[in-house]
């Protein structure tokens, strides 16, 4: 044990000084990250600007800030952006503020119901982006760190759109027939249909997407992913 009394104070003190701000800047940057890729969701949701037409079929890039987020600031942060995005699309659409006409539709018939709808997938998004991008960082060494970052960015996107169709087709089936004027027979078929087309291409572009932008941070900016700079590993994982 060492006897600090034989250690100067203005030498104690200095070490204090040193210690601190590592860990208060580490915080800082953390949160300076965080509220950078909640400002990206926050733009993209409420301008309904997230959406890539690809010939006939529209891709949405929503939970990109997400799943990059996850990836990069940890578990604690995927949670607080997917969750941010799920509560957003909620509001819009109980304030009338979306042009998401299955969103108004469950909104008038039950909001709660919408509530589920909305964030639980959102949130599972976030969830599941972070575990698998620590399980993916034990896999891949960092000359190929970024395989890792496009298998994340994959199985994110598939989450939102595997939880989010799939609580469609549990919750609301009947109000799909109403409004898509289809048999209760034909919901499955047509929110396949969906998977099939928008969900592949979504989760393409968000392999791409995620791959590129993880790896150009980690190469320009090392000490942003989480666990790279010791006195940051802890930070944002749950």
């Amino acid at each position: 044990m060492i006897n600090t009394r034989r250690i100067p104070k203005r030498e104690r003190q200095q070490g204090e000084l040193n210690i601190m701000p590592k860990k208060s800047r580490a915080k800082t940057s953390y949160l300076t990250r965080l509220s950078l890729l909640l400002a990206i969701v926050i733009v993209l949701t409420v301008f309904n600007i997230g959406n890539i037409p690809f010939g006939p079929i529209v891709a949405t890039i929503y939970h990109l800030p997400v799943i990059i987020g996850a990836v990069m600031l940890g578990t604690g942060a995927g949670l607080v952006l997917g969750g941010a995005w799920g509560l957003l699309c909620f509001y819009l659409a109980v304030t009338g503020q979306t042009t998401d006409i299955v969103a108004l539709a469950i909104i008038e018939m039950n909001p709660f119901v919408y509530l589920a709808i909305a964030f639980v997938p959102r949130l599972l998004t976030g969830l599941f982006s972070g575990l698998i991008a620590k399980i993916m960082k034990k896999l891949f060494v960092e000359k190929h760190d970024f395989i890792g970052f496009g298998i994340t960015g994959v199985a994110g996107s598939l989450t939102n759109t595997i939880f989010y169709l799939g609580a469609l087709y549990l919750l609301v089936p009947k109000l799909l027939t109403e409004l898509f004027g289809i048999s209760l027979g034909a919901v499955g078929a047509m929110i396949m249909g969906v998977a099939a087309s928008n969900g592949v291409v979504e989760a393409i572009l968000s392999c791409i997407t995620v791959a590129a932008v993880a790896k150009a941070l980690v190469r320009f900016a090392p000490s942003v992913r989480g666990g790279k700079n010791p006195e940051e590993s802890d930070i944002g994982d749950t």
